[in-house]
């Protein structure tokens, strides 16, 4: 079965792009939110079955990835793979306890991307 991916990422031609990369690979994209509420409401959608979220760190309406990471992986046990550019120090340790399957900065290759959802495929 194929892996099931929701994008979190308020710039809608990153989403857009993410979704026809993952796509080609054979993964199921489930959806995309923009921000916390529309991932909540995405994954309750679907009952949580999601097996990861990309998740960028800045979203749309001000609301932050770590805060909607820390939902959905307490909430459904969804892990998340941080994508952003704004992924220093600080934000790492924050984002670090809520188990995430990695970090990958903006600009991003697909092969970064892929090779870290792999770990989940596994």
């Amino acid at each position: 079965m194929p892996l099931r991916v929701m994008i979190v990422e308020d710039e809608m031609l990153l989403a857009l792009d993410l979704e026809d990369m993952l796509l080609d690979a054979g993964y199921t994209v489930i959806g995309q939110a923009s921000d916390m509420p529309q991932a909540i409401a995405l994954a309750e959608k679907v009952n949580g079955s999601v097996d990861v979220a990309i998740m960028d760190v800045n979203l749309a309406r001000g609301t932050n990835g770590v805060e909607t990471a820390a939902a959905l992986r307490r909430r459904w046990d969804i892990p998340s793979l941080f994508v952003s550019g704004n992924l220093d120090e600080r934000t790492r340790a924050e984002a670090q306890q809520w188990h995430p399957i990695g970090f990958v900065g903006k600009p991003y290759s697909e092969r970064e991307v892929l090779s870290s959802l792999m770990q989940v495929a596994k």
